[in-house]
């Protein structure tokens, strides 16, 4: 091969080398880069499905009306209160009370049942309201005359009624095993059936009804969570 050929083939091979190492340094800077950090706080999520409350299946409740008396279930903490006698009758138990001074509510609005808990502080909050417990379903009504605030399932309350009874005054029903033939608005009338003690909540628990009675003005957001939670058995016995 001539001298000149042999100069530009050896010129050709050296530009295609420097050639093919430029483009390795520009890979290899490329890949010590550090890599995008994706912010998934950032990323739209799809909404959540709706909570959709548990069915269960019962017996048909039949409307015994308001207790009597009242017991508490035995081994639980309402067993041992100075007002529980050695058959576990409640003594101080009113079968109706005033709050407000004119609203006439039934202290246990259920057919059946043991007083499972008191109003008070547990586990470091406050239970805003009386629990029921019963094995069996048995019917919830109304505590006295009112209109129907809100009926709805909640992840914490269950099936939920919150009834409005006038001056200020409203009762919650939580856990319902389901409603009557009812929807927010309707008027009730006391002793009227609402549902039937339940478990409903998106957690484990027994059957039973929580009950409370709340004062105040409904909250424009918070609606009965504004309302202020009252002792049901602290309230006078109405005549």
């Amino acid at each position: 091969m001539p001298v000149l050929e042999k100069l530009a083939f050896l010129g050709a091979v050296t530009l295609a080398s420097v050639l093919i190492a430029q483009e390795l340094d520009k890979t290899i800077a490329a890949l010590d880069r550090p890599s995008e950090v994706i912010d998934l706080e950032e990323i739209p999520r799809p909404s959540p499905a709706p909570d959709i409350p548990p069915t269960l299946m019962s017996l048909a409740p039949s409307p015994t009306g308001f207790l009597n008396t009242l017991t508490a279930c035995k081994g639980m903490a309402p067993s041992i209160g100075a007002n529980v006698d050695q058959d576990l009758v409640v003594t101080d138990y009113k079968r109706f009370v005033l709050a407000e001074s004119h609203i006439r509510l039934a202290t246990a609005p259920v057919g059946g049942g043991c007083l499972s808990s008191v109003f008070g502080p547990r586990n470091g909050g406050l239970h805003k309201g009386l629990d029921f417990y019963s094995l069996d379903p048995v019917p919830v009504f109304a505590a006295a005359d009112g209109k129907i605030r809100r009926q709805r399932y909640r992840r914490d309350y269950g099936n939920m009624i919150v009834l409005e009874h006038g001056r200020g005054v409203f009762t919650r029903y939580a856990h319902l095993e389901g409603f009557a033939d009812t929807r927010e608005g309707d008027l009730v009338t006391t002793g009227q059936y609402l549902g039937t003690m339940g478990n409903t909540a998106s957690y484990l628990i027994p059957r039973h009804l929580h009950y409370e009675v709340l004062t105040g003005k409904w909250g424009a957001q918070a609606g009965s969570f504004a309302l202020t939670p009252v002792d049901v058995m602290s309230l006078p016995e109405a005549p």
